[in-house]
């Protein structure tokens, strides 16, 4: 039976057979590419590889048609066949461990996989190159002689680490991968010609399409049961994100009931503003002239009036911040500078709502500083602002403070300049008078650095600024230590 079989193949149908596989290797390549290009998967590009190196390999087998012609335009000859058979059965093994992606399991794996069919493809095209030139073939043919022995040993390693990944798709692999490995090695001549095979040639090929027909049906299923664990990771991801939407709608929901309460109870504040600005808490009344505040909420209330909502809503918001900030001063024991700066800002942006004229305030701050690594006691720089204001250029038409931050050897020295009238004019207009709490807030602010600081060195100094012996503003210099 067997040589009838035989007999078949050989006088009836190895030329249909032979052009059918060669076309579905062609189509398999082509397909697979298209793939490649569709998802970017490696596994895609490399099958597509392997296919059509299996195509080139059996070009040459072809005895009549355009295949054959084409292999002779080629120059494809039996060892052409044999090169391109050594390189494709080593794809197969870059392909599976993309495909499995083995290197996302243990990289070392990974390696042993890879490394030799990259070393045996390159040992192959480097003979076959030294055959052609002319130089010699003996080289190639040892290659050729020795290579099923290497590609067995490589099978047996390979397959026996693909038992240690847990993946299912592996099964798929292994089983169409033995099958075409054992039918390769068939279909070559050392092997085909044993006493106890004795196969022809065309018979050698019809297994080895055989094999190729298995192998294929077995990556189909690969590919159509990790295609449908795709789907179902991607429905279970879209169940997940749907279901984390929802509950961010739900939260969104609870978050809009809370922002509209939070409206009501700011709409009440606005409304009972002059209420509001008849409270006297103790912790201002050590820290923050009451005049601010009072100026501060008329202020507020004047753009309420004249229904400037926006205005309103954005310095009343400025407002209970640097409260908040004064009321938190109380609890903590040092702010950072950064801190500290920022509270000065939003003083300033208050005071600005009682001028027509705004004061042009500035903080430059030496590079080599940060801000943030600076710790001094909350709320000792606003005093110093205050007097700038109140008793230096809340006259002028033209209104300067700038505040400076340098880095003096071991120390840090925070200027604060205005362009105002002068110290002495000051006196003289006994604008200082008018708010006792003035001086008692300069006091604090000094008593506080001192409690801070302790032995450490700190220092306060006023200088007195001129231009032509006419007065051009003060200059206060604290000097606090670098931490």
């Amino acid at each position: 039976m067997f040589e009838a079989i035989n007999n078949i193949i050989e006088r009836d149908s190895y030329g249909s057979l032979l052009y059918a596989v060669l076309g579905g290797l062609l189509m398999l390549s082509t397909y697979h590419m298209v793939l490649f290009f569709q998802n970017r998967d490696k596994s895609y590009l490399l099958y597509s590889f392997y296919t059509f190196f299996s195509f080139l390999a059996y070009i040459s087998v072809a005895e009549s048609g355009f295949l054959h012609d084409l292999s002779n335009y080629l120059g494809f000859d039996f060892r052409s066949k044999q090169l391109f058979t050594i390189i494709f059965n080593s794809l197969y093994f870059l392909f599976f461990a993309q495909f499995l992606k083995v290197k996302k399991k243990n990289k070392t794996w990974h390696k042993i996989i890879i490394y030799p069919p990259f070393i045996l493809i390159i040992i192959a095209t480097v003979t076959f190159i030294i055959l052609k030139i002319g130089i010699t073939d003996f080289y190639f043919e040892t290659f050729k002689k020795t290579f099923p022995y290497l590609i067995t040993a490589h099978t047996i390693v390979s397959f026996y680490i693909l038992t240690k990944i847990k993946n299912k798709l592996k099964y798929y692999i292994i089983f169409g991968g033995i099958m075409l490995f054992i039918c390769s090695i068939l279909g070559e001549h050392s092997i085909r010609q044993l006493p106890f095979l004795n196969l022809t040639k065309k018979m050698g090929d019809f297994i080895y399409y055989l094999g190729l027909l298995v192998e294929n049906i077995a990556f189909s299923f690969a590919l159509g049961r990790r295609q449908r664990n795709n789907y179902r990771e991607k429905v279970a991801y879209n169940r997940n994100l749907i279901a984390e939407m929802q509950k961010n709608v739900e939260l969104k929901d609870k978050i809009n009931i809370e922002n509209q309460r939070r409206l009501e109870v700011e709409n009440r504040q606005i409304k009972y503003l002059q209420e509001i600005s008849d409270l006297k808490l103790s912790i201002l009344q050590t820290q923050m002239n009451p005049h601010f505040i009072f100026n501060a909420l008329n202020s507020i209330k004047y753009y309420i009036l004249e229904h400037d909502t926006e205005n309103a809503v954005n310095y009343l918001t400025k407002f209970s911040k640097i409260i908040r900030t004064i009321l938190v001063s109380s609890t903590v024991k040092d702010f950072t500078l950064e801190q500290e700066l920022q509270t000065i800002k939003v003083y300033v942006d208050i005071e600005n709502l009682r001028f027509n004229k705004k004061i042009d305030f500035n903080i430059i701050i030496d590079e080599h500083l940060n801000p943030e690594d600076i710790k001094l006691p909350p709320m000792v720089l606003q005093p110093f602002i205050e007097n700038a204001i109140l008793h230096g250029v809340a006259l002028l038409e033209t209104k300067k403070i700038d505040v400076h931050v340098l880095s003096k050897n071991e120390h840090i020295e925070i200027r604060i300049i205005d362009n105002g009238i002068g110290r002495k004019e000051a006196a003289k207009n006994k604008i200082r008078h008018q708010n006792s709490s003035k001086s008692l807030g300069t006091k604090i602010a000094d008593g506080m650095l001192k409690n801070y600081f302790g032995s450490k060195y700190y220092k306060i100094d006023y200088h007195d600024l001129h231009k032509e012996d006419k007065p051009t503003g003060t200059m206060v210099v604290l000097e606090i230590p670098a931490q």
